[in-house]
């Protein structure tokens, strides 16, 4: 049979890259639809560190200090996605935002870090993001993936450090998961046991249309190099106990439309769209170190790619999926 733990994407139109601003380099969103039909990316931007009001597209460099959290809207799931001027919603240091829809109150929950390193902050919305609650601490550490229960509850899969993990490994982050109990309180305290024995990042976990677990993940942070097969996918029946993951799961080349392709240097912070029905729509993800003009096609207007510099400049990439 077909081997569904590699994701299957679909050619990138070069006019619906995702979000590529003007002026700010951005590193991963997470996308959530209204209920008028419209598309919204909580979208990770990084100021530059000298002269903001000047320089433009600075690049990954100072998003540990730099980077705030923006709304950007699209009428197509892959975009293009239009930042909204008025809409910072968390300014610095708040990094690595991810949207979900309450399946207990329909309110949409925003969580993020408000630091380089954590702690995990949630907001609510009961108006589809037009107001939020304070954001209320609900986790020390980083890289949140929440999943919420019809009963309110949550598990808050997230990143450890200095994990102690079967060898081989080539880095010493590992994922695990928190239980939070209700939208009102803090989760429980985290136990950093590791959830499998591959080391990990970036854990974005969804429920399926038949009811099993998926967490799409970096499965070769920080020390790992090369990067290029870095994507991770692991299943699990219940949230509890899970495969042992799949590396290559998605790679860093980007194929297009017009057949051409680009191989870039990492490709991060990954979270799926799902159809009301929990089918997965489109990959939201980080991408850098790609080809300055994104695939040797230098000039063309649309999709904000005329804006990508190269190098560590970074943009965030919406790629749909086969359904």
């Amino acid at each position: 049979g077909v081997d569904s733990s590699y994701f299957k994407f679909q050619p990138v139109d070069r006019d619906r890259l995702g979000y590529i601003h003007e002026k700010h380099t951005s590193w991963g969103g997470s996308i959530i639809q209204s209920s008028d039909g419209s598309y919204y990316m909580y979208v990770s931007e990084i100021l530059c560190k000298v002269d903001p009001d000047i320089r433009v597209r600075c690049g990954l460099s100072s998003w540990q200090t730099h980077s705030r959290v923006v709304k950007a809207k699209a009428y197509d799931i892959d975009g293009p996605y239009m930042r909204l001027d008025s809409d910072v919603l968390l300014h610095p240091e708040h990094h690595n935002p991810t949207i979900h829809k309450s399946p207990q109150t329909g309110h949409w929950h925003l969580f993020s870090i408000s630091g380089p390193a954590g702690p995990i902050e949630r907001m609510v919305s009961t108006d589809e993001g037009k107001t939020w609650s304070i954001p209320m601490t609900v986790s020390p550490r980083q890289n949140p993936g929440p999943v919420l229960l019809p009963d309110g509850s949550a598990y808050l899969f997230y990143r450890a450090d200095g994990i102690d993990l079967p060898s081989p490994t080539c880095s010493d982050e590992g994922i695990a998961v928190q239980f939070c109990p209700s939208e009102s309180k803090p989760c429980n305290q985290p136990n950093d046991i590791p959830i499998f024995g591959h080391t990990g990042e970036d854990p974005s976990v969804f429920i399926d249309h038949r009811g099993n677990y998926h967490m799409m993940f970096n499965a070769l942070p920080y020390k790992c190099v090369p990067k290029h097969q870095q994507g991770g996918h692991a299943w699990s029946k219940d949230g509890v106990n899970w495969s042992t993951p799949r590396v290559g799961a998605f790679d860093t080349t980007i194929k297009f439309s017009d057949g051409t392709h680009v191989k870039c240097e990492r490709r991060e912070r990954p979270q799926m769209v799902l159809s009301e029905d929990g089918k997965p729509l489109a990959m939201v993800s980080a991408v850098t170190g790609c080809p300055k003009a994104l695939g040797g096609v230098a000039g063309y207007e649309n999709g904000g790619a005329q804006h990508y510099r190269g190098g560590d400049d970074s943009f965030t990439l919406v790629q749909k999926m086969f359904v």
